[in-house]
């Protein structure tokens, strides 16, 4: 069986508020309780001289309608029938009419009902935000003009009344009119409130947003130690296994060691926090609150540091590629001449120096050639790769750097597939086969290259035989000019992981594995 659906939401008047709704059923409130009391005082003057010969039955007639009425109104407030501004005027309507009608039945109860109009108008023009409230005026006094006249020509009341009846029918209209003006102003005031409500909402949300992505961690906190508020990206760089309950969690249950360094915390100070997922640097914000309130500013080193790197490897870049441009030519015919007196050149000394001269040359133009790649690191060109093509690179990289067959063991499934740009992947291909063939024991199967799928990525093994690398260069192995050999110019792995980044990859050392083992794993590859 299917649950009932949901009601439906009442559709909104426009141009009304649910404040006037609530109005009107206030001000009908006051109608049945007017009608309940004339009721009373129909019951109980109905043997008196209150009323005219033979008019206590219309008067209790014409009070029990005006309670049955006002009961009926009930409903349509609640369903929203027709509209607000015709209920409005059907109630101002009723209270006219059926008013009218009693005074009709009193001469002593003319006047005091006549004045129960008044409060029917006004209560009109502020439930109704001013609107008609002139026309309701304008009714009232005619029907009270209409009911003197029928009065004076039945003989039951006197001409000098006409005078009280038209003070009352001006009464009316001041009543209308001000109560049009006070309307008009509270409403205005109340579309003022709305619209800063809404501008406050909206100014929530934003900070809201704003705090959830924000890269520091934000905590509010009383001066008693109790949060306020804790933005996630705060509880994640705390490592804090328990969510942060507002205006309940103290800071010194969820994070000793920061309570500990807050409490001393000036502002304009900073300090510095040691967490599992990194050091934090840590400043204070009060808020001029009267309870002490200041905002903690968890701001992550790690990523300060990554940025300072990237600003400063970008500088780097421009300043190499500079000089690497300037280098190459005057290289070029250092190289050259070299070459030439190599070949006029018996002398074995002479020929020495020369050979020195070409190998130094030979290790500047790649150094340059090194840079200059890194420069064009942004240049992506994808192309698709399959395992015969990968396996056909390899061997060709093999054959350059002189290494025997029997010493690369390839293993790779036949439905290999990724997408990468042929001239990177060929750089750290080439950076990696090079240094494990360097550091291994140059033997048969001293190196193995390992590529299989795993999950939706691809992941490419490089590894050696030799001693691997010592646990405190580990830190190091991907800084630029980092090298543990003497012939090496340290941007090697450095410009490898440059490159694979720049094609969505990952490169990392994997350690506990006897020798040097690299990993390259390309994500979202198909």
């Amino acid at each position: 069986m299917n649950a009932a659906a949901p009601p439906a939401p009442r559709p909104a008047t426009p141009g009304y508020f649910a404040s006037h709704w609530r109005s009107l059923d206030y001000f009908n409130l006051y109608r049945l309780t007017l009608a309940v009391a004339l009721v009373f005082t129909g019951l109980l003057f109905s043997n008196s001289d209150l009323f005219f010969p033979g008019a206590s039955e219309r008067f209790q007639a014409y009070a029990y309608a005006y309670l049955v009425l006002a009961a009926l109104f009930v409903l349509g407030i609640r369903a929203r029938w027709q509209g607000f501004q015709i209920q409005l005027t059907a109630h101002i309507t009723t209270d006219i009419v059926l008013i009218v009608l009693m005074m009709s039945t009193s001469e002593r109860l003319a006047g005091g009902m006549g004045l129960l109009l008044a409060i029917s108008i006004a209560s009109g023009g502020l439930v109704g935000s001013g609107r008609l409230t002139l026309l309701y005026a304008a009714m009232a006094s005619i029907a009270v003009l209409l009911q003197h006249s029928f009065s004076v020509l039945a003989g039951s009341e006197r001409h000098d009344g006409f005078f009280q009846v038209g003070l009352l029918s001006a009464g009316y209209f001041a009543i209308g009119w001000l109560a049009h003006a006070l309307t008009q102003r509270a409403l205005h005031s109340e579309t003022l409130a709305q619209r800063q409500a809404d501008e406050l909402a909206l100014l929530n949300r934003i900070n809201a947003l704003a705090i959830e992505n924000s890269p520091d961690g934000l905590l509010a906190v009383r001066g008693d130690g109790v949060v306020r508020h804790a933005s996630p990206r705060a509880a994640a760089l705390l490592g804090l296994a328990q969510p942060v309950a507002p205006d309940v969690t103290r800071l010194d249950a969820c994070s000793p060691d920061l309570a500990r360094l807050a409490q001393p915390l000036q502002p304009g100070e900073t300090s510095t926090l040691d967490t599992p997922a990194g050091q934090l640097r840590v400043r204070s914000i009060p808020l001029g609150t009267p309870d002490g309130s200041r905002v903690l500013v968890l701001e992550d080193q790690s990523q300060a540091e990554a940025a300072a790197q990237r600003l400063k490897l970008a500088a780097l870049g421009r300043l190499t590629a500079n000089i690497a441009h300037e280098i190459r030519n005057p290289l070029s015919a250092i190289s050259h001449a070299a070459q030439l007196l190599h070949e006029d050149v018996d002398n074995p000394a002479q020929t020495r120096l020369t050979d020195i001269i070409e190998n130094n040359a030979r290790r500047l133009d790649r150094l340059v050639e090194e840079v200059l790649t890194l420069n064009r690191r942004d240049r992506l060109n994808p192309a698709g790769f399959d395992a015969p093509m990968l396996r056909t690179l390899i061997d060709e990289l093999r054959q350059t750097e002189e290494i025997p067959a029997d010493a690369v063991i390839v293993s790779m499934p036949p439905a290999l597939r990724f997408q990468f740009d042929p001239d990177h992947l060929r750089q750290i291909v080439w950076n990696l086969l090079r240094n494990a063939w360097r550091f291994s024991r140059k033997q048969a199967g001293s190196i193995r290259i390992d590529a299989h799928v795993l999950g939706d990525s691809v992941q490419i093994e490089i590894e050696d035989d030799g001693p691997g690398v010592t646990a405190e260069n580990r830190g190091k192995l991907f800084e630029p000019f980092f090298t543990t050999d003497a012939q090496g110019t340290g941007l090697g792995l450095f410009l490898a992981r440059e490159l694979a980044e720049a094609n969505h990859a990952t490169l990392a050392y994997v350690p506990g594995t006897g020798g040097g083992r690299f990993c390259l794993s390309l994500y979202g590859s198909a």
